[in-house]
Order: structure tokens, then C-alpha cells, then sequence
């Protein structure tokens, strides 16, 4: 017995669909990873993440860069800082303009504020050094940096009622189009008795379903006459003297009948 039914085109059948649902995963990735290194692993490492505004330290770091940096304790700075390391602090003890410069010298001692060192940094890209930085000056240490994301963070930030407004119009139209779109099938046909793969095939037209359903009582017919028969061969045989005592009430020329 072979039965047709409607099933909906799976997504991996249609290189389309499969292009897009490597796109839109690829999309999810980035999003996701970008606000893990953002976000997330500044925060657990005791940071911040910040944006370049000057080009100090080009090439290693150019306006527009986001810069990940971990916190230091001040009682742990003067140990886990050393030249070479890009550090993080505040020009001025209380100013909240922070820069980001190459530690090129580092002097340890006794000094009046309690400290145990001195740093001396300087941009890549500056010819002169800075003024010597305190423990209590650094804000953190260099973990990595994201190339032009800086300028992106600001323009969302400046505009983020239009962007909200925007996603969620996106949101809305998608949600409406999944929800009156067709969806796409076709007809198949199997086979009952199994082993047999599926076969695409197009919709029966009218006049095939009712010569399906004339067929189909055609042979229902058969089978009750069928029945019929089996039940005239299962009745015990009667003869004459039962018959007649089948039928007491009647008179003798009726029975003879």
C-alpha cells in the first residue's frame, strides 16, 4: 500500500537555507564574543575595557582601538609591573583622564608616599618621556586590544534610541513574515511495506480521487459479498421435519407448501 501526505522541506535540502543558517550562526558567534571580550573578561579580570583617542602608541595601538586591561592592586603594582608592560593610569592623582603608555623605565626604592617604586612610561609613538607614575596612579595592565571597535562602541552609544528602534522594527517585520509565510512542502509518496525510500510526486488531481474512491468501494463490495458467502457456508443444513417444526402455527396444506 503506497500513501501520500505533505511533509515541510527541512532547511539543510535548500543551499539557501543552509547559507543562511551559517550566516546567522556566524553573526551569533560574533556578537557573543564580542561582548565576552567587551564586557565579560574585563570584568573578571578586575578592568575595564576603553577606547584610544590619541595616536601616542601607534602602531601598537591606534585611535579608535578598544583597549582590555586588568586591574592591579596598588600594594601589587610595584611586583607585577615591569618595562615593557603597557599600563593604564591617571596623569594626575583625582584626574579622571586616563592614558594608556609603554613603561621604558622603573625605579624601585623608598619613596615618601610609601611606595616601593616609580614607573617611567612613554608612547610608542612620542619622542619624549612622561612624568614618573605612582602605584597609586595605575589603573591596570595591557590584556589585548580590538582594532576600530572604539569608533562603533561611540556611534551606538550616541545613538542608541534609533538603533533600538530599528532592531526592533526588524524584530517585528520578521516576526510577522514567520508568521503569514507559506510554508514550503511537497508531496511524497511511501510505500507500506517498508524498504522503500521516499519518491516525490505532484498532488492527485480531482479526477484521480474519484477513481481512487470508486475503486476503493468497488472493493468493499467484494469483500462484503464475501462475507456474505462465508456466512452462507457456516449455517448448519435443515431438512424437511425441522423445517417443518420451524413453523407450528401453520396448517397441514401450508406446511406441505
Amino acid at each position: 500500500m503506497r500513501t501520500a501526505g505533505r511533509i515541510q522541506k527541512s532547511w539543510y535540502e535548500s543551499p539557501w537555507r543552509i547559507a543562511g543558517r551559517a550566516v546567522s550562526l556566524a553573526f551569533v558567534v560574533t556578537v557573543i564574543a564580542l561582548i565576552a571580550a567587551l564586557v565579560v573578561v574585563p570584568r573578571v579580570a578586575g578592568g575595564s575595557s576603553l577606547t584610544v583617542l590619541t595616536g601616542s602608541m601607534e602602531p601598537t595601538l591606534a585611535p579608535g582601538d578598544i583597549v582590555a586591561v586588568r586591574g592591579v592592586a596598588p600594594d601589587q603594582v610595584c611586583t607585577e609591573i615591569g618595562v615593557g608592560d603597557i599600563v593604564t593610569y591617571l596623569p594626575e592623582p583625582g584626574n579622571p583622564a586616563l592614558i594608556t603608555h609603554r613603561v621604558v623605565g622603573k625605579t624601585v626604592g623608598a619613596f615618601d608616599d610609601g611606595a616601593d617604586c616609580r614607573f617611567i612610561t612613554q608612547g610608542d609613538a612620542n619622542s619624549a618621556e612622561d612624568a614618573p607614575v605612582s602605584p597609586e596612579q595605575v589603573r591596570g595592565a595591557f590584556l589585548y586590544s580590538l582594532p576600530a571597535l572604539g569608533w562603533v562602541r561611540q556611534w551606538v552609544s550616541e545613538n542608541l534610541l534609533m538603533l533600538g528602534i530599528v532592531l526592533g522594527t526588524g524584530l517585528l517585520g520578521y516576526g510577522l513574515w514567520s508568521t503569514f509565510r507559506k510554508p514550503r512542502t511537497r508531496v511524497i509518496l511511501t510505500s507500506g511495506s517498508g524498504g522503500g525510500a521516499a519518491v516525490s510526486a505532484p498532488a492527485p488531481s480531482l479526477d484521480e480521487l474519484r477513481v481512487r474512491e470508486l475503486d476503493l468501494r468497488e472493493r468493499e463490495l467484494a469483500i462484503r459479498e464475501r462475507e456474505l458467502q462465508f456466512a452462507r457456508l457456516r449455517l448448519p443444513p435443515v431438512d424437511e421435519d425441522s423445517f417443518r417444526e420451524l413453523l407450528p402455527t401453520t396448517t397441514n396444506p401450508e406446511r406441505d407448501q
